[in-house]
Formats: structure tokens, sequence, C-alpha cells
């Protein structure tokens, strides 16, 4: 999409504004662990779902980085298996048109984070974090967030699931430094899409 082509040309063209490298490392410990292997979408942790679906009763969540970018721009939550198709064609879409080391800084740009946290540099502010110099736990924080959103008044449980995701965040983050689940990623992953030959179009993710 053009607004995907405007958000990758922002972060190469002002580096400043691009998630620091442990946030993105983070996002695909806790998000999408293998991110690095799929082509937009995990056959391997959709079969998981729908087995724990049919088997247990309980649900669980399946979608790759590409497919929350989707979502995100798109604006489409409805819980339908029409929806989840096409969002699943346009993930393997975004996953052929954007190098995989762009898609995670992309993810936490426009990704919610709670009231008045839309993307990562808003979210910064409003928790008074330097985006520059982000400690784990800080980024911890912030990634958790993706999956438990504050809200304007956070309850004393959501500050807890918070706490609890930061916790699972960091012991995955320590466990992937050293299985070579970051082995695509790179500190210059914004400009490297941006270089790259093949651009957004409102066409070209048009619905199949």
């Amino acid at each position: 999409m053009i607004s995907l082509a405007i958000r990758l040309v922002d972060l190469a063209r002002k580096p400043s504004l691009a998630p620091s490298l442990i946030a993105q490392r983070l996002l695909v410990s806790g998000e999408d662990r293998r991110h690095g292997r799929h082509p937009g979408f995990d056959a391997i942790a959709i079969c998981r779902a729908l087995w724990r679906r049919i088997g247990e009763g309980r649900r669980e969540g399946a979608s790759t980085i590409e497919q929350q970018i989707v979502r995100v721009v798109s604006n489409r939550f409805e819980p339908t298996v029409t929806r989840k198709v096409r969002e699943v064609l346009l993930a393997s879409l975004v996953a052929e048109l954007l190098p995989k080391s762009a898609t995670p800084s992309l993810y936490l740009s426009i990704g919610y984070f709670g009231w008045r946290m839309n993307g990562f540099a808003q979210a910064c502010r409003r928790l008074g974090l330097r985006s520059a110099s982000l400690s784990l736990d800080d980024a911890a924080g912030l990634v958790a967030r993706l999956k438990y959103p504050e809200p304007r008044q956070a309850s004393i449980f959501r500050l807890h699931q918070i706490e609890r995701r930061c916790l699972y965040l960091r012991a995955l983050f320590n466990h992937h430094l050293e299985d070579g689940t970051y082995q695509h990623l790179g500190a210059t992953n914004a400009r490297h899409a941006v270089s790259t030959r093949r651009t957004f179009s409102e066409a070209s993710l048009a619905p199949p």
C-alpha cells in the first residue's frame, strides 16, 4: 500500500524515527519467532492454533508480523474466515515486496500500544522513554503493550498482565540471542527496504 511505502521512506530518511533494534528483536521473539523463515504466514502456527481450538476448545494466536501490518493498515478486525484468508494472502504479498528485515520496524512504527500511543514514537513520548537509548526493560514494556494495550486508566490487572509479558519477553530474548532467531535483522533495515526496486501501490494490495 502507498501508506506503507511512505512510512518506510520516513524511517529511512529520519533514522531517529525508526524503532530501536532491541525492540524489533523483542517483537520477533514475542509475536513471530519464525519470522525470518516463513513467507508472510506461519503454517506451523496456524496448524497448532487449529489443533488447540478443535482439540482443546481454546484460542491461540497464529498471526505473523506481516499479517498484523495488514490488519492495522486495512483496519479490519472482524473474526471471520473470509477476513483471515484475505489477510494471509495480503501478508504473503507484503513479505514478497519487502525485505524481512524491514517489517518489524514498520509494524512497531504503526502498531497500537494503548491510549494516545499510536505507533512507537508516540508510545515512547507518552511513557517518557528515549527511543534512541531504550534499555531491555524499556523495550520489553513497549512490546508487551502490543499484546496488552494500556488504556487511559489502567487497572492493576492490566498492569500485571504487562509486567508478566515483560518477564516472558526478556526470557525469550536471552534464548533467541543464542539460537540465531535474530540473524535476519539489521540496524539499517529501513534504508534497505526503501532501496528495493519493488514499491507498494493501492492496486497491488487490492483484495483478490
